[in-house]
């Protein structure tokens, strides 16, 4: 208010607020105040977590990789499964591509320390996919000489792309990722477990499953958004219409996963023999 003004601003002369007031209304700089609707970080993330799932049900719910992963009654390939952590592990390798640009993106110290805590999480998870690989005889020196599927490395790059350009776009998508794999993870060990897999692939995944380092990470997502104050309409329409471009390709990703490793022999794509 014009007291509030004069009160902290100028209390030994409120005159001179008024003055200025008026050479502004005079200008027509002032105009009347409307209503602003604070849209928290948290509010923006939840409603987001619930347009997504809309969008997972009618897409990736039902594509051939999840529907053979969650029936007891499919013939599920074996190399389908392997394949499933293959990817994952390629993908975590990504995963420098996007951390260090999106912490430069943050000037809050409280971000900026859980986007390292969600680093030190993602780092837990690799170890355990690497672990799951090497079980069934697959080396690191074999992961280097891999490629992964385009579809992996589509989603590798959107997600480094979002993180320079989008950091908060990125942050959603990311969550999407590790909502995803925890609502997934368990119905996947129980596939690996349908099929009795090694004992050297299981255990690892197992772990993964027990040490909700998935839930963990989406929960950090959650702390973040909780620190960011407002998101303005315009951000959150853009939030809105990159959902559906990172649902597509995470619905092509799974798809890959089916089309590529139900019909090969070969579970590495090698730098080597190209």
């Amino acid at each position: 208010s014009i007291g509030e003004l004069q009160e902290l601003f100028a209390p030994d002369n409120p005159e001179v607020i008024q003055a200025i007031l008026q050479g502004l209304e005079e200008q027509a700089l002032l105009d009347d105040a409307t209503p602003f609707k604070v849209h928290s970080g948290i509010d923006t993330l939840l409603e987001l977590e619930d347009f997504t799932n809309e969008l997972l049900e009618t897409t990736v719910e039902g594509n051939l990789f999840w529907k053979a992963i969650t029936s007891n009654e499919s013939e599920l390939p074996i190399n389908v499964l392997y394949g499933f952590g293959i990817e994952h592990y390629h993908l975590s390798c990504h995963r420098w591509n996007w951390e260090f640009p999106v912490l430069g993106c943050q000037n809050y110290t409280k971000v900026r320390q859980l986007i390292n805590q969600l680093s030190g999480q993602e780092s837990g998870q690799d170890q355990l996919w690497l672990k799951a690989l090497n079980g069934i005889g697959i080396s690191d020196e074999d992961l280097k000489d891999a490629i992964a599927l385009p579809e992996t490395v589509a989603i590798g790059n959107a997600l480094a792309y979002w993180a320079n350009s989008e950091p908060l776009v990125f942050l959603s998508n990311l969550g999407v990722l590790k909502r995803q794999t925890y609502h997934h993870l368990a119905s996947y060990l129980a596939a690996c477990e349908r099929v009795n897999l090694e004992s050297g692939f299981i255990d690892p995944i197992r772990e993964l499953v027990n040490s909700n380092l998935t839930v963990e990470s989406e929960n950090l997502i959650h702390r973040i958004f909780q620190d960011i104050a407002h998101v303005d309409q315009q951000t959150r329409q853009r939030l809105g219409d990159q959902i559906y471009l990172f649902i597509e390709m995470y619905n092509n990703f799974c798809r890959a996963i089916w089309n590529y490793y139900s019909c090969t022999s070969d579970l590495l794509r090698r730098v080597s023999a190209l």
